[in-house]
C-alpha cells in the first residue's frame, strides 16, 4: 500500500478509533516545511491548511518544538488567530496537536480536532501519542525505502541543483497559486532559516509530495 493512501485511510480509522465525535488530520514537516499529508474530513483540512497558510498554529509549533499542544477551548485560546477563526468556523471547540519524530529533520503531527466541548483527559491524550507514533513509524520506512530504492530522494539527486529548484518552484506554483518570484522567495526564506541550501529545501518539498501531502507549504516570511 501506498504511504499516501496508508496515512489517508489511518486518518479515518484514528478518527473512529479516538472517539465518535473527533475529526483527524496528519502533518509532515521537514526543513521547515510543513505540508498536510491526510485528513477524515474536509473540515479537518481546512484547519490545517489555515494555519500551514498563515505559518501558525498548533500543529506546527508541535512540530517546531517537539512539544504536544493541548486547547481545552477554541473560543478562548488567542495564540493563532487564523487558525482559531478557522476551526471556530467549522464547529470545533477544542483540539490535541501530537507531534512525532520520523527522521532526524522529519517530524510529522496528528491533529485531534472535537466539536463537543470538554477537556482532553490523559486517556486522550495517551492514546493520541500512541496513534501518533504510528503515523511516525509509517513515513519513516517510507523514507528509508525511498533512499534504498532511489525512488523519491534518489531521482531528485539525480538532479541538477537548478533542476531541483525549478521543480519545486513550479510546484509550489502549481499547488499555491503563487507567482515565480514568489515560490523562490519561500525557497530562499526556508533555506536561511534552517541553515540548508535551497537544493535541500527543494528535495525536502518533492519528498513530501511524494508522500501524498497537499501542496500547501508554510511560509516562512522573514520578520
Amino acid at each position: 500500500m501506498a504511504v499516501e493512501t496508508y496515512l489517508q485511510e489511518y486518518a479515518a480509522r484514528a478518527a473512529s478509533a479516538l472517539g465518535p465525535d473527533l475529526e483527524v488530520s496528519i502533518t509532515v514537516r521537514e526543513h521547515g516545511i510543513t505540508l498536510l499529508a491526510a485528513s477524515s474530513s474536509s473540515a479537518a483540512a481546512r484547519c490545517d491548511q489555515a494555519e500551514v497558510r498563515a505559518d501558525d498554529g498548533p500543529c506546527i509549533d508541535a512540530a517546531a518544538q517537539d512539544a504536544l499542544q493541548v486547547v481545552h477551548s477554541v473560543a478562548d485560546d488567542h495564540r493563532w488567530e487564523a487558525w482559531r477563526k478557522q476551526a471556530a468556523q467549522e464547529g470545533f471547540t477544542r483540539s490535541l496537536a501530537v507531534p512525532a519524530a520520523a527522521g532526524p529533520a522529519v517530524m510529522t503531527t496528528l491533529n485531534v480536532y472535537s466539536a463537543v466541548p470538554g477537556d482532553w483527559t490523559s486517556s486522550d491524550i495517551g492514546t493520541a501519542q500512541a496513534c501518533a507514533g504510528l503515523v511516525a513509524s509509517a513515513v519513516r520506512l517510507h523514507l528509508e525505502f525511498a533512499e534504498l530504492e532511489d525512488a523519491a530522494a534518489g531521482l531528485y539527486r539525480s538532479m541538477t541543483d537548478a533542476a531541483a529548484v525549478e521543480r519545486a518552484v513550479g510546484a509550489l506554483m502549481a499547488n499555491n497559486d503563487w507567482s515565480r518570484d514568489e515560490a523562490h522567495r519561500v525557497l530562499r526564506s526556508a533555506s536561511r532559516r534552517q541553515g540548508v541550501s535551497e537544493r535541500d529545501v527543494a528535495e525536502s518539498f518533492l519528498r513530501a509530495l511524494a508522500l501524498g501531502a497537499r501542496g500547501d507549504i508554510t511560509d516562512e516570511r522573514d520578520q
